[in-house]
Order: C-alpha cells, then structure tokens, then sequence
C-alpha cells in the first residue's frame, strides 16, 4: 500500500493507497517541532484504529511546503515505514509538464492537485482552487500543460491577520456563511466582509483566469472549500482529496511502485 502525505502549514493530510482506491485518510496538526517518535505514534495509531499497520506500506511520497519538517519526516520513513520517502519537487517530476518561468519556485502541492484534477475531468482544461494557509489557482490546458495561475492569503490567515492588526476586533474562530450580506453586529460584519469577500474573490480570480485560458471546468479542494463553494458561481465541484490523489499518480505513473 501506498502512503501519500500533504504537508501543508496548517495541516498535513495523510492518505493511504491500495492501487487507485483511496483506503483511508487522515489529517493532523502541522507541527514543525515534531520529533519523529511523535509522528510514528501519531501515525502509527491512526493505522492502528483503521485495521492497518506499519507493516502494510510498501511505498511512501510527500508533498511539503514546510521544509523545517523534512529531517524528521525522513527518520520517520527510515524508522518507522522502513524506507526513505519521496519528497515530489515540482520540477522533477515528468508528468505533467509546467509553462513557469523558474519551475524551482513551484510548490508541489500545486502540481499534485493540477495533476488530480486535470485527470477527474477526462483531460480537459481546468482551474482547481486550492483553499488552505494560501489559496492557490492553478490552470492547466487541454493539452495538459500547467499554465500557471495565481496566489492569495488564505481565509484563516486574512481573518487572523484583521485580529492582529486591528486592536478592536475580535478573532473569529469560527465561519459560517451567513444569510444576508447587510449586518447590524460586529461579528456578523466580519462573517460578512470575511466569507462573502472571499466568495467574491475567489469567482472575480477565476473569471479573470478564465478570460485569459479559454473555457474551463473549476474544481475546489483544501479545508474550506466546501463552505466557499456554497456561495460560489465560478466553482463546479468540490473534491477534497486532490493533492493525495495526485501524489498517488504521480508516484505510480514514474514508476516507484
């Protein structure tokens, strides 16, 4: 089995693999302080709880934004998964080939999630935005080239970046989207101004992308895309688990296996 892991800020997503049947997944607090004897007893009752065990993985690849992280998610593939993981660079990868000036500035995360994408709609162009720490929009064309796209803080981060910069406004934890877009409370303002806003933002980008690439399918992945796409014009499906699916391709169609 096949054990794929999204690093991202926030959180990382891990998926477990049985050929192309996604058997599994889990999702933990990124921590970039965690020893690997934290990840092997994290992970290692997660398996646990889902009838697996360690024994089980026969493969293991990564996609990290977090490079602190790479030393001990090393010595947890050595120690634990008994073999060093992959780590996917944007750049080394042969799949799905990328118009970008400097492919070393990718994040393999983006590629990962294009990739998966492109694949769920047979091969057409699409936008998938990616609504995590960063929201990401990555274009690839029908002819399977990723064109690039656009990046913008993330919900989490503009809501907590308001908190901190302006002393009278509370922290919102929580989002919901809300019933009208005229509030007569604080709180209600900033639901408001933070989920409509970036509902807005999200279909403004797209439209934009899709002015400049041609028709396109958008597909939304990542925490909260369930709740933007609620609102959203632009997006057409939501599907959560397209950076594992991706890394899973990937590691498959190289031939790691």
């Amino acid at each position: 089995m096949l054990l794929t892991l999204d690093v991202g800020n926030t959180n990382m997503n891990f998926g477990l693999w049985l050929d192309d049947e996604l058997k599994a997944d889990w999702r933990l607090v990124t921590r970039r302080e965690s020893t690997l004897d934290e990840l092997g007893l994290s992970v290692g009752s997660l398996l646990d709880a889902g009838g697996y065990g360690f024994q089980d993985i026969t493969g293991f690849i990564i996609a990290s934004v977090v490079p602190p992280m790479r030393p001990a998610l090393e010595r947890f593939g050595v120690k634990y998964v008994s073999q060093k993981p992959i780590f996917l660079e944007a750049h080394r990868q042969t799949i799905l080939p990328l118009s970008y000036n400097n492919p070393m500035e990718m994040g393999a995360d983006r590629v990962a999630v294009a990739l998966a994408a492109h694949r769920r709609v047979g091969g057409a162009a699409v936008i998938v935005v990616d609504l995590g720490t960063a929201t990401t929009f990555d274009c690839v064309s029908a002819g399977s080239v990723h064109l690039g796209g656009a990046i913008s803080p993330g919900l989490r981060l503009s809501a907590e970046a308001l908190f901190q910069k302006a002393s009278r406004l509370p922290r919102l934890e929580l989002f919901d989207r809300p019933e009208k877009a005229l509030a007569n409370d604080t709180i209600a303002s900033l639901n408001v101004g933070l989920i409509y806003g970036y509902m807005d933002l999200v279909d403004g980008l797209v439209a934009r992308l899709k002015k400049e690439m041609g028709p396109a399918r958008v597909l939304a992945t990542g925490g909260l895309a369930g709740l933007i796409a609620s609102g959203s014009t632009q997006i057409d499906e939501v599907q959560p688990d397209l950076a594992l699916e991706g890394l899973n391709i990937i590691y498959r169609e190289n031939g790691w296996q």
